[in-house]
C-alpha cells in the first residue's frame, strides 16, 4: 500500500477477508520507493503482488518500472488511484474552497500526466479504468508480470468515501 489515502482507507475499511500479508513503507516524503518497494516485495516472496498507489506515489516512483532486461521480472499488478492530484491534502486547512487555485496549485499539484502512457513509455501494459466493474473485471483476471491498471477516482467523491469509511 503507498501513502495517503490507500493505506488511510485500508486501515478504515471493515475486513472481510483474510487479505494475506500487507506491506506499506514510508519514504523521505513518505510517497518516494513505493514502486521499488512493491517490486521488491513480489521478488522476494515470488508471490503475485498488488500496489495499491495514488496518481502522485505512480508518477513520483515511475522510474522504478525501468527494470534491466536481464533483471528478474516481478509479478506486479499496479493499481493506480487517479485522482488528479494530492486529494488527501484536502482535510487541511488549505483545503478551504476559499484557498481554491492556491490550494490547486501548491497542494494538490496535479501532474496533467497520461499515467497510461508513463507505464508505456516503460514497455509496462497498461489501461485506464473507468467503472467499478470494470475494476472489478481486471483485478480477477489472472496477474502475471508487471501491469498497470489506471482508475479514474472522482476527487470530489474522495471526502465522502473517506467520511464513509471513518463511520463503519
Amino acid at each position: 500500500l503507498a501513502n495517503s489515502h490507500p493505506v488511510r482507507d485500508a486501515d478504515l475499511a471493515p475486513v472481510r477477508a483474510d487479505p494475506g500479508p500487507v506491506y506499506a513503507n514510508r519514504g523521505l516524503s513518505g510517497i518516494d520507493g513505493t514502486i521499488a518497494t512493491a517490486t521488491g516485495v513480489a521478488l522476494a516472496t515470488n508471490t503475485p503482488t498488488t500496489l495499491l498507489c495514488g496518481d502522485l506515489a505512480f508518477a513520483h516512483d515511475a522510474g522504478s518500472l525501468a527494470i534491466g532486461p536481464t533483471e528478474p521480472r516481478p509479478s506486479l499488478r499496479i493499481v493506480v488511484a487517479d485522482d488528479r492530484g494530492g486529494s488527501i491534502f484536502a482535510a487541511l486547512e488549505y483545503g478551504q474552497e476559499r484557498f481554491g487555485s492556491a490550494f490547486e496549485r501548491v497542494f494538490a499539484t496535479p501532474t496533467g500526466l497520461d499515467l497510461v502512457a508513463v507505464a508505456a513509455a516503460y514497455g509496462v501494459p497498461a489501461r485506464r479504468l473507468r467503472t467499478a466493474e470494470e475494476v472489478a473485471g481486471a483485478l480477477a483476471e489472472p496477474a502475471g508480470g508487471i501491469e498497470v491498471l489506471v482508475v479514474d477516482v472522482d476527487r470530489a467523491g474522495r471526502a465522502e468515501l473517506s467520511r464513509s469509511l471513518a463511520a463503519d
